[in-house]
């Protein structure tokens, strides 16, 4: 599976999500048990950013809306 295809979760679960719903940075993972997370691809080269943030995101200074 591309990145592309578990970039967002779907629409139940954007507004748990916040911000990261809509964010090109953000990856759905999804565990072998059928848990769900996000994960912020940033925080593979910025320690300032969670690996698995919190959600709701309400604020983030790497935020970039997803085409």
């Amino acid at each position: 599976m591309s990145d592309h295809d578990n970039r967002h979760p779907d629409t139940a679960e954007d507004r748990r999500a916040g911000l990261c719903a809509s964010c090109m940075h953000a990856r759905l993972i999804e565990s072998d048990r059928g848990s769900r997370f996000l994960l912020c691809a940033l925080s593979r080269a910025d320690s300032r950013f969670r690996k698995y943030p919190t959600l709701p995101v309400t604020l983030c200074a790497g935020y970039e809306k997803s085409c």
